[in-house]
């Protein structure tokens, strides 16, 4: 052990509600950052997702938060900003409650710091916006809200981006449902062909604020290079502005074509989230 500093605690939560309230004003100042643990508790919380095992775990130094994570298996944790001394302190913890946990995820200066002793087998990046400038692109083609009757489309095409980008994924098809239920996806047409897909993820409030994430946005090959990604992602993140939401997205680092976009519409580089596969 390295040993937490006098009044300091490592508390691990079993009830996502009681995590959301012990963890609120500590959200509330780190909205932008924290917006991926709080959408996903937010979600448990709210029956809207179930998962095979939670673990939500919480720094305090004399009731104050300092720091948080949390994992919903068979996904891997995600870390808040937090101080480096509790860093250790917190994986040595993990590792004895959650003994499965190989994959970390939160701003790089955390992660480099958890895998200071560790075997790291894979590591990737991506990249945390916030709309500062919102620089709208005016288009003449509207998106429409997916429906049920688009379900197959939007499956496949979630698959796709699934596939092209390596992320991980789990119950796409309930996802997807639960998305188009819930009026999150958007489909643009042209002469009434689909050819590109966007959408945002369910918005959380945190005291008095309000924060949306875009995403996933996504244009076929055949489909691409003719500013539908531009024009989708404008539009969902004037929706999210228009609901009283900070609108964010992440994005992979090495994709400078998405990075590009996202820019000249008014996104800010925040963070950049490190994601690690230990062996």
């Amino acid at each position: 052990m390295h040993g937490l500093d006098f009044g300091m605690e490592i508390r691990r939560y079993h009830s996502a509600s009681e995590f959301l309230e012990v963890t609120a004003e500590f959200r509330a100042t780190e909205l932008v950052r924290t917006n991926l643990i709080s959408s996903i508790a937010a979600s448990v919380a709210n029956g809207s997702r179930k998962y095979d095992a939670y673990y939500w775990w919480v720094i305090e130094d004399s009731g104050k938060t300092l720091g948080i994570a949390s994992r919903t298996a068979p996904y891997g944790y995600v870390f808040s900003p937090m101080p480096k001394s509790v860093i250790l302190d917190l994986v040595s913890r993990i590792k004895r409650e959650d003994p499965d946990a190989r994959e970390f995820a939160g701003p790089k200066a955390v992660i480099d710091q958890l895998v200071m002793n560790e075997q790291v087998m894979e590591s990737e990046s991506e990249l945390i916006y916030e709309l500062k400038d919102f620089k709208p692109i005016n288009s003449l083609i509207i998106p429409r809200r997916a429906s049920m009757k688009d379900y197959e489309l939007v499956l496949d095409w979630i698959e796709e981006f699934i596939q092209e980008t390596n992320l991980r994924s789990f119950n796409t098809k309930n996802i997807v449902r639960g998305n188009i239920d819930q009026g999150n996806y958007f489909i643009l047409e042209v002469n009434g062909e689909p050819v590109s897909l966007g959408g945002h993820v369910s918005q959380v409030e945190i005291l008095d604020k309000k924060i949306g994430r875009v995403g996933p946005i996504y244009t076929p090959k055949k489909f691409r290079k003719r500013g539908y990604a531009s024009a989708l992602t404008s539009f969902i993140s004037q929706l999210l502005i228009d609901q009283g939401s900070i609108a964010t997205l992440y994005t992979q680092a090495d994709n400078p074509t998405s990075n590009k976009i996202y820019q000249n519409i008014g996104y800010v580089l925040i963070e950049e989230i490190r994601r690690v596969r230990l062996k």
